[in-house]
This record gives C-alpha cells, sequence and structure tokens, in this order.
C-alpha cells in the first residue's frame, strides 16, 4: 500500500475540492456521459442487491447519491454522507435523499443497523482508512454488507505509467491500495472477502485512456476537462486547439487500446480499479 507524503492536513483538504470539482448543481458531464454515468450507477445498485438483503444502506462519499436513488428503487432504505453541502446538493435536493455533511468516523449513526455501507472510491480519500473499515464494521449488522471500490495500486495501469496514472489522483487520494493490500485490510477489521472484480467498464478502459493521453505529453487529464461540462472544466478548450484536434484524431484508436487492455488487466487479476464485496463476519 502506498500513501500521498507529506499529506495534506484535514483542515486544508477542501482546497482540493472547490466548486468547480462538482460542476454547477452537481452536474459534471457532457450530456452522453451523463447518461452513462446513470447506467453504471444502476449496474452497481444491482450488483449489490444481488449480495445484500433489502434494508437501511449507507453510502460514505454518496455525491449525487444515484447508487442510493436506485436501491431505494430496489426496497433498500438509503443514506449518505458527503464531505460538504455542495457535493450533497443533488442527492438532498433533487434526490430527496436522507444526506448528511459530516465526518464519517464522527457520524452520529447507531452501531449495528445497517445492512450496507458502500465505499465507492471514497476509502482512498480518507487520511485514517483503517479507523474508517473500523466503523464500517460497527455500523453493519452481522452478515452485512460492505461494498468497497478503490484505484489498484499493483495493476499494470499504475505500473505502465508512474506518476503519469490518471487514477493517482494525488493529494486527493491519501493511501493507494492494492487488492492484496485492501484484502489484509479488511480481514484485519473483521470482513470476509467473497468478490473481487477487477473489470470496472466506467473506470478502466478510461484509464488507459487518459494515462496514455497525459504519458505522451498532453496536458494533464485534458481530455478529462474535455468531457465535462463548462461549469467543471479546468482549461479553457479555445485556447488548445491543437491539443483538442489531435485528440479528437486519435481518440478512436486510443479507446480501442484501452478497451483492449482492460480486458488484458481483467484476466490476469490487475484491473486499474478493483470492486470488493465484504461481509461482516
Amino acid at each position: 500500500m502506498g500513501r500521498t507524503a507529506p499529506p495534506v492536513l484535514p483542515e486544508h483538504i477542501s482546497r482540493w475540492y472547490p466548486e468547480a470539482y462538482y460542476g454547477r448543481e452537481n452536474v459534471r458531464f457532457n450530456f452522453l456521459f451523463e447518461k452513462l454515468t446513470r447506467l453504471f450507477r444502476l449496474r452497481r445498485a444491482r450488483a449489490i442487491a444481488a449480495h445484500a438483503r433489502p434494508g437501511p444502506a449507507l453510502d460514505v462519499g454518496c455525491g449525487r447519491g444515484f447508487i442510493l436513488a436506485f436501491l431505494r428503487d430496489l426496497g433498500f432504505q438509503p443514506h449518505g454522507i458527503e464531505l460538504s453541502d455542495t457535493a450533497a446538493w443533488h442527492a438532498r435536493n433533487v434526490l430527496k435523499l436522507d444526506i448528511e455533511t459530516c465526518d464519517f468516523l464522527s457520524s452520529p449513526h447507531r452501531k449495528g443497523v445497517y445492512d450496507v455501507v458502500i465505499l465507492w472510491h471514497s476509502l482512498e480519500h480518507m487520511p485514517r482508512p483503517a479507523e474508517a473499515l473500523a466503523r464500517a464494521h460497527e455500523l453493519l449488522k452481522v452478515g452485512g454488507l460492505l461494498m468497497i471500490a478503490v484505484p489498484n495500486f499493483e495493476s499494470l495501469q499504475a505500473r505502465v505509467f508512474g506518476r503519469r496514472w490518471f487514477h493517482l489522483d494525488v493529494p486527493r487520494h491519501y493511501f493507494h491500495f492494492g487488492a492484496r493490500s485492501l484484502a489484509s485490510s479488511l480481514e484485519r477489521q473483521g470482513f470476509r472477502v467473497v468478490r473481487e472484480d477487477h473489470f470496472c467498464l466506467e473506470q478502466n478502459p478510461y484509464g488507459w485512456v487518459q494515462s496514455l493521453y497525459n504519458a505522451l505529453g498532453f496536458d494533464d487529464n485534458f481530455l478529462y476537462s474535455l468531457l465535462k461540462n463548462r461549469s467543471a472544466r479546468t482549461t479553457r478548450m479555445r485556447h488548445h486547439p491543437i491539443q483538442v484536434a489531435l485528440t479528437a484524431l486519435t481518440a478512436p484508436f486510443v479507446v480501442a487500446l484501452g478497451l483492449l487492455m482492460t480486458m488484458v488487466e481483467a484476466a490476469l487479476r490487475r484491473g486499474g480499479t478493483i470492486e470488493v464485496y465484504a461481509v461482516k463476519k
């Protein structure tokens, strides 16, 4: 397991999550990718429902709340935690979900209440991940499901691209888990892993695509900014016409390569991100 050094102090980390990070009214991407995002969240909710009985579910770092909304449709009682009111706006005001803005470790939730706790790409953002796993264990019922997704520091992507790897995302990521370090952390906190997926169509092909562009000398995460809507972009595209043109010309070939490498890494059990389902012993 890797860690970011020196880490940003928790009281200063909010500077790395400005309003543009979320987009106006929490809409981050263009129309097409917004539609795809909802489809991926529906798939994830169904996967969770396949491993857990309907009951109270807590999503830590719930974002716009799509997973919780789909779980609600599947018979779960959804609850969420977010870093700020800005991050929670869509889930709270549009989807009408029960969302708290608080620190997960000191959240007021009662122990042994939840059938599901979700840490979807949020554990790596926490400065004390072992305590977060222990807290999740406390909140779950015996036999309850913990669903975690993290970038895989042991992946082919991480090894090929190094500091240009898209999913590294420092300094927002305090810790960098591999499949082995995550599994051992879960075991130490009283969980039993029941499923580990190395194929994620939402995350892994794009990890290859964006990392390759980064390695070729494009501005860091230029394509990522290009795919966002205007309120969430960090780069003014009209100032970079050559990079926009080159990206458009090469994208079909780079995307094809990304899809191929995603299948290769999944077959080797070294996916760029991993999804782990574990139950409380």
